[in-house]
């Protein structure tokens, strides 16, 4: 009996891994990829294709340099955890991280100029009023999150 029932759990996980294959650090929430956000903007079918074609093309490089980023960010953590590490090797780890992360950065802001001469001038206000809707939802989201574990703390 317990192996049909393992069965059904493991085309479920390997179907959300497949889900999430292309999509390495979206975390869900990408507005061109978001049906309500893509109706509540009014986007044309021509529209959304050309901010999933920019997408797309963006896509690969994010993953590098996020990688690269994610590289760097170790190498740091490491040399500064490092007894024997110098005080440069520290500094230039730090630096080649925060440089890895500017560029990865600057690739997302690429990415979101390319998609903003997709849009329309009154898309882009409406996209800035969800983006900062969304923000402030997650943000009371996380407070929440850290009032519920210093009350468990406090118990």
């Amino acid at each position: 009996m317990k192996k049909y029932m393992i069965l059904p759990l493991l085309l479920v996980i390997l179907v959300s891994f497949s889900a999430n294959a292309g999509a390495w650090g979206k975390k869900g929430w990408q507005w061109w990829d978001n049906g309500p956000i893509v109706k509540e903007l009014g986007l044309s079918e021509d529209q959304s294709a050309k901010a999933k074609e920019i997408s797309a093309k963006f896509d690969p490089i994010l993953q590098k340099s996020n990688e690269n980023y994610m590289e760097k960010k170790k190498a740091y953590k490491d040399a500064k955890s490092n007894p024997n590490a110098s005080t440069g090797d520290v500094i230039k780890a730090f630096d080649s991280m925060w440089e890895s992360k500017y560029k990865m950065m600057r690739i997302k802001l690429d990415r979101d100029l390319d998609m903003k001469e997709v849009l329309t001038p009154e898309q882009v206000t409406k996209l800035s009023e969800i983006k900062k809707e969304h923000k402030e939802k997650m943000m009371k989201e996380h407070q929440k999150m850290i009032d519920k574990k210093l009350k468990k703390e406090e118990n």
